[in-house]
């Protein structure tokens, strides 16, 4: 049952990670500043963490590897909700 909250989690993150890209991408346009073109940066190796993420943690459950359940899912929902203030904060 872990094991699905924290793909879902992940994968709930890969789209904020997606949504924060966006916003990025379109203030960069707009402003043509450092701050975004580092912001946009930013979110785009976040979105290819949370990516390698989901690759790895699907290929140990596949294998049957679960014992980093517990420590994984609490740190995807924490990064979630670090991504959820971050794009609260941006979209404003």
């Amino acid at each position: 049952m872990f094991d699905q909250m924290v793909l879902g989690i992940i994968g709930i993150n890969v789209i904020l990670t997606v949504l924060l890209i966006y916003v990025y991408f379109r203030n960069h346009q707009l402003v043509k500043s450092k701050m975004t073109l580092g912001m946009l940066f930013f979110a785009l190796a976040f979105l290819i963490e949370n990516a390698l993420s989901l690759f790895f943690y699907n290929s140990l459950l596949m294998q049957g590897i679960t014992y980093i359940t517990t420590f994984n899912l609490v740190v995807k929902f924490f990064e979630m909700i670090g991504l959820l203030v971050l794009l609260y904060v941006t979209w404003e």
